[in-house]
């Protein structure tokens, strides 16, 4: 120690105050004179920077019985007898020891070798050999190791929380285990208890006794009361390098007692709850664990199962792993079952998890712990009563997330209340928040709610949170598109009845709100407007669909668009009402005809035209008229789809709306225009764009002016075609019509051309096919054409 000291450069005074061993004992040892302590030798080797082998070195020969029996200086280091009872690790504690081990070696031995055992308790459980992934983690709790703040003694402490059979206990032992080196006073393992339905939490008490039995104190020298039993916990590990993993936790009063007060040590806790106030109190170091990515998930499949069997079947391997929602405990079961049958194909395993509501009853391997539905039934039997009532109602969701306002509407509670409960779910890890005021769970979370849904609420009270459900994105739907899109003759207000009683709907105030509601719902409203069909509410099924055709239409989402039109067909046929039939027709002919099949446009534009006639629908007999034009002119039959325009302006004339009129207007200018009768269609255009004005149809004015600015492109004038088309996509960003800007970059580059500007020629079309690729729109290749026809942009000349 001597020689340590002084090539560190310290006198014993120094080496006191690093250390916290008084000046007088450090003189006492480097003369021979005393004894050392084992926790006067922890503080020494620590403060003096001791590599472990070292270290373990000076352990062993403090372990040593000394042949002298020399005696301790009366009043030496009475600061490491604090407790009163005798500070484990003193000569006068029979086998006390870091990790209780006995003091053992033979008397006279004075150069010990390096220890071959470790010297401290090592309770950790054992760690899994399938140990998948979470690299990310373990780098997070390897920066904990060097996350200390000299002088501030505070512990180091990680707080690993996660939703129930996400690995929390997985992570923490691979963690500890790995580590374990760095703990030569040894690993030290609590269970808790904090969501075991048949005993109570364990109590911090109970916890510190065990410890103090692990760490070699006698029985005779523990406290009788729990706070003596807690402190002398606290200085016993004082000094020492020791892991101490507390798992399950279920509060932070549970562990808080038990927390060193020294740098030294590293406390992880897990938990099925945040456990914020460790975190806020305690400089708790939180790690929110989420189920395996694809890749882990995989890998985890490999090797249980083996690399080559999910090589050859990775297609229902990567089913298996989605069907387990990625949940490690899920996949372990799966796995296993997969192991006892090794001839069985994948696709076996998948196909049974299917099903949703047998999907628990398969994730089971006969055991409490390896149980899916038993494991998330602890986090769920410790919800208060509201909380658990508003996570089976969760139940009854869709998916993939929920709002706070939907979730308020689903439960019939004040958004207030209800914001509370999803925050009591959140902390318990019932659910996520991948965004603020938005909550998801994972599909084994999500058939776990609903099987308690379907057992404690009674049918009325399902079918009434139902209801009040579809009314809260119907009417939120409703609102958003009279928005974003009361200007737009894609768009017809609906007649609503009035919601239910609880419902609360999203309170959106302009266009730009009401765009980005429709953006955050659009895969909700999908899985909303399939189960408002498969539970039989087909007014609501037809009414959602209708109520988000502008924001599919002018977004491009052609296959959501087909999907729910089809779906409102369905409902429509089911309810017999002819009006709704012939909307569907038509939103599945505009779809049709967006992605280029024509026969089948022009198929479903027809019923839906006759249907229109029969019931005296005269505007939207003219708006499919005009839906008819466009497939004409998509087959390059201008002739017909200038006499279909011709019709429909006929119609609008007779009923007086301008809007209609200035649209069919212009689809007659356009098709005159692909005719080559430029000069004739530029009149029709003018006066369209007159009518779209008075009428406000800014939609309607952005049409208008991409046809002005083709036209002036035919006829060679660039610089009148410019501004044209710089309004019309002006227009189409302020209504958010996404697709059509596309059609407008795609112009403006070809005029940018004819200018013989390259460079911006080729900016417009990549903004163009920027637009097309994400849409996965066919017309994505003519644009691409372009870009390989341009030719390289000039390069400046360089200088002399």
């Amino acid at each position: 120690m001597r020689e340590r000291r002084l090539s560190a450069g310290w006198s014993q005074d120094e080496l006191a105050e690093r250390s916290g061993v008084s000046a007088r004992s450090i003189s006492a040892l480097e003369a021979g004179g005393r004894r050392p302590r084992m926790s006067s030798v922890v503080r020494l080797a620590g403060a003096l920077g001791l590599d472990p082998e070292t270290r373990a070195q000076w352990l062993a020969a403090a372990r040593e019985p000394d042949a002298r029996q020399v005696a301790e200086p009366e009043g030496a280091d009475r600061a490491d007898r604090a407790d009163g009872v005798g500070r484990p690790g003193r000569a006068d504690a029979p086998g006390a020891v870091p990790g209780g081990g006995p003091a053992g070696s033979p008397v006279g031995t004075t150069t010990p070798t390096a220890p071959t055992a470790p010297t401290g308790p090592q309770q950790l459980p054992m760690a899994i050999r399938h140990f998948t992934g979470r690299t990310r983690e373990l780098q997070l709790l390897d920066d904990l190791l060097t996350d200390v703040t000299p002088g501030c003694g505070a512990v180091v402490i990680s707080a690993i929380a996660g939703t129930a059979g996400v690995g929390k206990t997985t992570l923490a032992v691979h963690f500890g285990h790995r580590v374990a080196d760095r703990f030569p006073d040894g690993q030290l393992f609590a269970n808790l208890r904090g969501f075991d339905p048949a005993r109570a939490p364990v109590d911090a008490a109970d916890v510190a006794r065990g410890f103090l039995e692990a760490l070699g104190v006698p029985a005779l020298r523990v406290p009788a009361d729990p706070d003596g039993q807690l402190a002398l916990l606290r200085s016993r590990l004082a000094g020492t390098r020791t892991l101490i993993v507390l798992d399950n936790v279920r509060e932070a009063e549970q562990v808080r007692p038990l927390l060193p007060g020294s740098n030294t040590c590293l406390v992880v806790v897990t938990s099925r709850n945040r456990l914020p106030g460790l975190v806020a109190l305690d400089g708790a170091v939180p790690l929110a664990l989420d189920v395996l990515s694809p890749a882990e998930a995989r890998e985890l499949l490999a090797r249980r199962l083996g690399a080559a069997t999910v090589a050859e079947q990775q297609e229902a391997a990567d089913e298996l792993t989605e069907l387990c929602a990625r949940l490690p405990l899920a996949l372990n079961i799966a796995a296993a079952r997969a192991a006892e049958h090794p001839g069985t194909p994948l696709e076996v395993w998948a196909r049974e998890l299917r099903d949703s509501r047998a999907r628990l009853d398969l994730l089971s391997a006969g055991d409490s712990h390896a149980d899916v539905r038993v494991v998330l039934s602890w986090s769920y039997r410790a919800l208060a009563p509201r909380a658990a009532r508003l996570f089976r109602l969760l139940g009854l969701h869709p998916g993939p997330s929920v709002s706070t306002a939907a979730a308020a509407s689903l439960a019939g509670r004040p958004m207030p209340e209800t914001r509370a409960l999803l925050e009591e779910l959140h902390r318990a890890h019932l659910i996520t928040a991948p965004e603020r005021d938005r909550y998801t769970f994972h599909d084994l979370l999500r058939a776990y709610a609903a099987e308690q849904a379907a057992a404690l609420e009674p049918p009325q009270g399902q079918a009434a949170a139902t209801l009040r459900m579809l009314d809260h994105y119907l009417h939120t739907a409703h609102r958003a598109a009279s928005l974003a899109y009361a200007d737009d003759v894609s768009w017809q207000s609906l007649d609503l009845a009035e919601p239910a009683a609880g419902v609360a709907a999203e309170e959106l105030a302009d266009r730009r709100e009401a765009l980005d509601w429709y953006r955050e719902e659009q895969p909700v409203l999908e899985r909303i407007v399939d189960a408002a069909h498969r539970t039989g509410a087909d007014v609501h099924a037809w009414q959602l669909v209708g109520a988000q055709v502008p924001y599919l239409l002018k977004s491009g989402l052609w296959q959501q668009w087909q999907r729910a039109s089809e779906t409102a067909l369905a409902a429509a046929e089911r309810t017999g009402d002819l009006g709704h039939q012939a909307h569907a027709h038509r939103w599945l002919g505009q779809v049709h005809r967006s992605q280029g099949r024509q026969p089948e446009a022009q198929r479903e534009l027809g019923l839906a035209l006759g249907l229109f006639e029969a019931l005296g629908d005269r505007p939207r007999e003219g708006r499919t008229r005009l839906d008819l034009a466009i497939a004409h002119g998509e087959e390059h039959c201008d002739a017909e789809a200038v006499a279909e325009s011709r019709r429909a302006l006929e119609l609008f004339e007779a009923i007086g709306a301008p809007s209609g009129q200035a649209l069919a207007l212009n689809s007659i200018g356009w098709y005159l225009a692909q005719q080559g009768e430029l000069r004739k269609a530029l009149p029709h255009c003018r006066r369209a764009l007159e009518l779209a004005r008075d009428a406000g149809n800014l939609p309607g004015q952005s049409s208008i002016w991409d046809s002005i600015g083709f036209i002036h492109h035919r006829l060679g004038e660039y610089h009148e075609a410019l501004p044209a088309y710089h309004e019309s996509l002006r227009l189409r960003v302020a209504v958010g019509d996404y697709f059509l800007q596309a059609d407008i970059h795609t112009h403006l580059g070809d005029t940018h051309l004819a200018l013989g500007d390259v460079e911006s020629a080729r900016a417009a079309w990549v903004r163009s096919l920027a637009i097309l690729e994400d849409l996965q729109h066919r017309d994505a290749d003519a644009v691409r054409a372009r870009l390989n026809r341009c030719p390289p942009a000039p390069q400046p000349p360089r200088s002399a």
